[in-house]
């Protein structure tokens, strides 16, 4: 009740003044990219001031856009971050396209994405094939007489992009983030995540049993007869579910003191005496292991159980179906495609239509070959002058972090230091690497889609692998240049900014600091918050796991968070599904601090610069528009299908939730 009472306060403080209604009435069709010179940080034509604000500030904010935004059929959400990423993509689409024209004066890179998107693009060439071009690797499985052969195999499998069983790959030791290791997790299910496999609700119950008819509709597709497809689709369910039931929930993964098992490589191979993990390590490539994060245990043990008592004929039909479900989007005929998309994207999400060839065919490139690609869109769409921008915005908003830390009555001056001396040490990244990517090893050969994507995960593996026992490289970036989102990495301790994230609908050099603080700088507060988040702020400044905190500190921390766990559990998106307050709370942490440092940062450069608070700009004043940018950027249409996928699976709240959420926590 007095959360209800604070949200009231604040939108009656920010919309004292009623504006005339300026909510649309006649609705467009967004099935084409909105022209990138009509989006806009602030956009007065959204407001619907029919809606109470007090009662539903996003509504208010975004009911004009949902009215002008209906869902495309070939989108499972469609909003703000939609719309800049279809742009995006039409610029991306404009220069493969140019790069796809053969020519001797293409440049390596241009070759390599060029070929890409033509061989992605000729459906015609791809279903003649059949399948042919996956022909040897089903051989291969299928050659598995011996368990003393899987090693090997699945070694092959893994480089190619095949997750069946385990994961394998380098990271930064939790104790010591200047050394890379070995880490081995969990992986090889073909549902969303644990849950679907253990589930009893229902719906649960009948997504399950439609995952088994995709797994034998592929089957059949494959060419084995019905019943046998069916049968085997029933043991993969039944193996699937078996390491379902022996690794973490997606609440216990947020915790990274539940994936801090480290212990010698010899140790590690011990725990599943019926695996040559020597053989396996060899084959992909690998560098000699010493040290090693085992992060799921209890997953290690049911994995060597699994392979003391399963059956070859049974492992071979779970590597089968992993190979072609990994492969079973633009790389293979169409009736293979339309069959993934089926299951994956309408009955789990309920997108009406699969997405036009040329967008996946560049969402692929940008995932196989981004930094090669991204080089190109930065160099026509990103200036020096956006970065500088947002690097100025940055710093003002960590400078008011560190007044804000200052000011809190409940932290010890122990533990301030050290929260201030890791905010003092955050890496500002904007826009793209200092150092682009090397490609040289990955040959991309026109005509071989298979091939290409058996390629390009070959390399991406090899690449991420030789990692291991090298010093950090903490120039790299995790996100490709024209991505539409942003990161903070606890063992880099940076924070990353794409360049394809910063410009309108989120920033915009047109736009007043209001609104530009509301929008994109609640995004980079929402970041540097993160390092101080329930798992954040569990690594220190160097990006170390250890307790910089003093017990009571702690306590005191958790004690807040529980309330908004508490808050977040009772909204209820979709049925009868509850937000997950635990699996969402360290956005949620993000997302209120953003907002907050984001006001800071805004009203102390407001103030120095004289800003007269009463000004109105689009009959608005500059408060008013900071809460309105922040909201607009959530404005969201999600299917309910997805709705419910997300609130089940995805660590952030549904975004009617980070806006009305976050404003009563305010």
């Amino acid at each position: 009740m007095l959360a209800v009472m604070r949200f009231r306060q604040l939108v009656a403080l920010v919309l004292a003044l009623s504006s005339p209604v300026l909510f649309a009435q006649t609705a467009t069709s967004p099935a084409d990219p909105v022209p990138q010179n009509t989006l806009k940080v602030f956009d007065p034509a959204f407001i619907d001031t029919k809606v109470d604000p007090c009662e539903n500030f996003y509504k208010y904010s975004c009911n004009g856009w949902f009215a002008k935004n209906p869902l495309p059929k070939d989108q499972v959400s469609y909003g703000r971050f939609t719309e800049l990423a279809e742009l995006n993509r039409a610029v991306l689409r404009s220069i493969l396209e140019n790069a796809a024209a053969p020519s001797p004066s293409r440049s390596p890179n241009e070759q390599k994405i060029g070929d890409e998107y033509a061989t992605c693009m000729d459906t015609a060439a791809i279903n003649a094939k059949g399948t042919a071009p996956i022909k040897p690797e089903l051989d291969l499985i299928d050659s598995l007489n011996d368990k003393k052969q899987l090693p090997a195999l699945l070694a092959h499998l893994h480089r190619e992009g095949v997750r069946a069983f385990f994961s394998e790959g380098s990271d930064q030791d939790f104790s010591d983030a200047t050394s890379v290791i070995g880490f081995f997790g969990a992986s090889g299910l073909g549902l969303p995540e644990r849950d679907y496999y253990t589930r009893t609700d229902p719906k649960s119950a009948e997504q399950r049993q439609q995952y088994v008819q995709h797994v034998t509709n592929m089957f059949k597709l494959l060419g084995e007869p019905p019943e046998q497809a069916a049968k085997d689709a029933e043991s993969v369910l039944a193996l699937e579910t078996r390491l379902a039931k022996a690794t973490l929930t997606r609440v216990e993964q947020r915790d990274p003191q539940n994936l801090n098992h480290p212990m010698t490589y010899i140790a590690f191979a011990k725990t599943v005496p019926d695996f040559d993990f020597a053989t396996y390590l060899k084959d992909v490539n690998a560098p000699t292991l010493v040290k090693v994060m085992d992060t799921q245990p209890k997953f290690f043990t049911e994995f060597q159980a699994i392979i003391a008592v399963t059956d070859l004929a049974t492992i071979r039909t779970y590597l089968r179906w992993h190979l072609v479900s990994s492969f079973a989007g633009t790389s293979s005929p169409e009736a293979f495609d339309q069959e993934d998309f089926n299951f994956y994207h309408h009955i789990l999400r309920g997108q009406e239509e699969q997405q036009a060839r040329w967008k996946r065919c560049t969402q692929r490139v940008d995932h196989e070959l981004g930094e090669a690609l991204g080089q190109v869109y930065v160099a026509k769409t990103f200036p020096p002058e956006n970065k500088q921008r947002t690097l100025e915005m940055t710093q003002r908003i960590e400078a008011a972090m560190g007044k804000d830390i200052d000011s809190l009555d409940w932290m010890s001056p122990e533990t301030k230091k050290y929260a201030k001396e890791k905010l003092h040490t955050v890496a500002n990244k904007v826009g793209y690497p200092d150092n682009w990517r090397d490609y040289s090893k990955l040959t991309i050969v026109r005509g071989d889609a298979l091939g290409n994507q058996f390629r390009a995960n070959s390399f991406e593996s090899d690449r991420d692998t030789a990692k291991i026992g090298k010093p950090v490289d903490r120039a790299e970036w995790g996100m490709t240049p024209p991505t539409v989102n942003a990161y903070y990495n606890p063992q880099m301790n940076d924070v990353n900014f794409p360049a394809g994230y910063l410009q309108p609908p989120f920033y915009s050099q047109k736009e007043d600091d209001a609104a530009n603080y509301g929008d994109m700088g609640s995004t980079i507060g929402h970041e540097l918050t993160h390092g101080f988040d329930d798992e954040g702020r569990q690594f220190d400044a160097q990006g170390n796991l250890r307790e910089w905190w003093t017990k009571e500190d702690a306590a005191r921390f958790t004690e807040r968070t529980d309330c908004m766990v508490k808050q977040f559990d009772a909204f209820v998106p979709v049925d009868d599904v509850h937000v997950n307050g635990k699996l969402t709370l360290g956005e949620n942490i993000a997302d209120l601090g953003g907002l907050w440092l984001a006001y800071l940062a805004w009203q102390e450069k407001a103030k120095a610069e004289g800003l007269n608070f009463d000004q109105k700009t689009d009959n608005y004043t500059p408060e008013q528009r900071f809460f309105i940018a922040y909201a607009q950027q959530w404005c969201t249409q999600t299917r309910p299908e997805d709705l419910r996928t997300r609130v089940q699976t995805d660590p952030h709240a549904p975004d009617e939730y980070r806006t009305n959420g976050i404003l009563i926590d305010l």
